[in-house]
């Protein structure tokens, strides 16, 4: 909490329907994550602290990502918008 914000978004990343999807998100700026587990995703409180929600969407009957894949799809994504430039 006492950590400087200035020139980063903190989105927290969870498997729900609500939020946006990742690939609509800009990341070519200053972020720093926050990933919720697969079974219990982000607690209210931690939630409260992001300033986006975002989500990858999943097809058919899967319900979400381990955490550790979560995270490596996001980095990939971050990795690929610097890269380009592009969002």
């Amino acid at each position: 909490d006492d950590r400087s914000r200035e020139n980063t978004w903190n989105p927290g990343l969870w498997a729900h329907l609500d939020g946006a999807t990742f690939y609509e998100k800009d990341f070519t700026g200053g972020c720093a994550f926050l990933i919720g587990n697969e079974g219990n995703g982000l607690s209210d409180e931690i939630s409260a602290k992001a300033d986006d929600l975002i989500r990858i969407p999943m097809c058919g009957q899967v319900e979400s990502l381990n955490a550790a894949i979560s995270t490596a799809v996001i980095a990939y994504e971050v990795l690929r918008q610097r890269s380009t430039g592009k969002k």
